[in-house]
């Protein structure tokens, strides 16, 4: 009966000590999930700061995008106004170069006309001014064969009415030139080169005066 008694006893104890050791132990873990719990609590309650932080950001640069997008919408206004200014600009300025182009056009018409003028006066001029230097040469010509022929150079009498003959086939000096030159070779002895111009003048100009002076003259170197 003793035996029982102590050995209910004992079973109480063990029990009790048991009922102690798990409550122990749930009260751990009661505290360890209570712990974690406050743990998550702050962690979330820290996440949701944060969270709150980033949507105060997002609202921030959504209001900072939202005045970009403004100013770079004004900004293409501001652009597509001064593309528009800036084509009217080149279309009026190429209308100007057209302007200008097709003047410049006209002044290089004019000039050329111009030049083709004055090239054909100044042909005529050039004409005109070579007419009178050979009239001018014709003149002066004769009237140094006259000069020499009257200081009675004979020589260079014949060779300045000679080149009159040359420059002048069909002047009006040309029989009195004939006549002389012969006269000249009949000076210097020459009575043959002589005859030939007197010949030559009564040939060409026999209703003459030179021509009826060379047949004098020929009758004289007859004898």
């Amino acid at each position: 009966m003793k035996f029982v008694i102590a050995l209910a006893a004992t079973t109480l104890f063990l029990t009790g000590c048991l009922k102690t050791r798990n409550e122990v132990r749930e009260n751990e873990q009661r505290q360890v999930m209570q712990q974690q719990v406050v743990t998550l609590q702050k962690t979330n309650a820290d996440a949701s700061g944060r969270f709150a932080d980033l949507e105060e950001q997002m609202r921030n640069l959504n209001g900072r995008v939202d005045v970009v997008e403004n100013r770079i919408g004004q900004g293409n206004s501001g652009v597509e106004n001064a593309l528009k200014s800036s084509q009217e600009q080149n279309r009026d300025l190429n209308q100007k170069v057209m302007i200008l182009q097709e003047a410049l056009t006209k002044m290089e018409r004019d000039i050329l006309a111009l030049n083709a003028e004055l090239q054909a006066v100044k042909a005529q001029k050039a004409a005109a001014h070579a007419e009178a230097s050979a009239k001018a040469s014709k003149k002066n010509t004769y009237e140094s064969a006259e000069g020499f022929f009257e200081k009675k150079d004979w020589k260079q009498a014949i060779l300045n009415y000679q080149k009159y003959r040359d420059d002048n086939p069909k002047g009006g000096k040309f029989a009195d030139a004939t006549y002389k030159i012969g006269v000249s070779f009949q000076e210097l002895g020459m009575r043959d080169e002589a005859k030939t111009f007197y010949d030559e003048v009564v040939s060409k100009f026999p209703k003459s005066e030179e021509a009826r002076r060379a047949k004098i003259r020929l009758k004289g170197l007859k004898k």
